[in-house]
């Protein structure tokens, strides 16, 4: 069981109640996913400035992976998959083409249902979910490169996709896992 989850006594709630969660206001839940909807904007927008060593296309480090790990850990798996759509579709209006949002729909869409699962078994630590999500969200986009272009193409990039899946999704799940131990449930509220 990861100590991050584990509440502080026993007497503790197992999902203290949050900004977004069910008592919360329409319009406090709106402001609070607006204000991570934009830092995964923010976090999108400095890794498009992190210029990455590999002539693959499709490698980024994900730090918009970052709010959506936090939402999905703090106010559950909807307003995480909340999250994780507007970040996508906004992204993609601002800083890149259809085709870019169809393969990072593909890859959220199936990103968020692995961690979703992976979150809510309670057997995966926040680094093996984010490691979790990092290969699934790849996987998703290469699902889509085989629809929209070709298998080949796909196949090609499978392997280096795979390897930089793992390697910043741990990167973003250790990231995580120190904001949500920094900041204590009881200060995610707006």
């Amino acid at each position: 069981m990861r100590d991050e989850r584990t509440p502080q006594t026993p007497l503790a709630p197992a999902q203290p109640p949050a900004a977004g969660g069910r008592n919360a206001s329409a319009g406090r839940r709106a402001a609070l996913y607006g204000v991570l909807v934009a830092l995964a904007l923010v976090a999108g927008y400095v890794e498009m400035l992190v210029p990455v060593p590999l002539a693959v296309p499709g490698v980024k480090l994900g730090l918009g992976n970052i709010v959506v790990l936090f939402a999905l850990a703090r106010l559950g798996a909807r307003p995480a998959f909340a999250v994780m759509a507007a970040k996508v579709l906004a992204s993609s209006i601002l800083f890149a083409n259809p085709q870019v949002l169809a393969f990072s729909a593909a890859g959220g869409a199936l990103s968020w249902a692995v961690m979703a699962l992976a979150w809510r078994s309670r057997f995966f630590s926040t680094v093996a979910v984010s490691v979790l999500g990092g290969v699934s969200h790849n996987a998703g986009q290469l699902l889509m490169v085989a629809i929209v272009l070709t298998p080949q193409v796909a196949l090609a990039v499978a392997p280096v996709l795979a390897v930089t899946g793992l390697v910043t999704g741990a990167a973003i799940g250790v990231a995580t896992a120190a904001i949500l131990a920094a900041l204590p449930p009881e200060e995610a509220h707006v």
